[in-house]
């Protein structure tokens, strides 16, 4: 038993995972390699099929949950516009679990982003700004 202990405690850290569910499927991904420089387009890690009006459900582990995380995305309207929108930002500890819900039913998801805030801050115009410092992005299909 001891030997487990040890062997588990010695096992290298890995990477966070953020977990997508949607119409039964579910998707683990990692943070993304590569973004822009302000980290706010990803490339995504990931792909899910989410039917267009239909909630997909995010679960995050304690890694990100432990500080301060968003969830941003893109998903095109009834009328075929693109929109970008973003959930309330939720604080450190608050919270593991998020279901995003597009505006109406005819909205079709096409990326989403999971955001973990690296700080916080107000510019000199006292305006707030979040410094990202990881982010798992998604590809949503139909």
């Amino acid at each position: 038993m001891a030997g487990g202990l040890l062997l588990a405690g010695c096992a290298a850290p890995h990477d966070p995972e953020v977990t997508f569910f949607a119409d039964g499927e579910t998707v683990n991904i990692g943070p993304s390699p590569a973004c822009d420089a302000t980290l706010e387009e990803c490339r995504p890690t990931g792909a899910l099929a989410v039917p267009g009006g239909q909630p997909l459900s995010i679960s995050v582990p304690k890694q990100i949950a432990d500080a301060p995380w968003l969830v941003v995305f893109r998903y095109r309207a009834a009328d075929g516009s693109v929109q970008k929108a973003r959930s309330s930002l939720f604080r450190a500890g608050e919270t593991y679990a998020y279901t995003l819900r597009t505006p109406t039913a005819g909205d079709q998801l096409m990326h989403v982003e999971v955001q973990r805030i690296g700080e916080m801050g107000s510019d000199e115009n006292r305006q707030l700004y979040f410094g990202i410092d990881a982010s798992w992005a998604l590809t949503v299909s139909s």
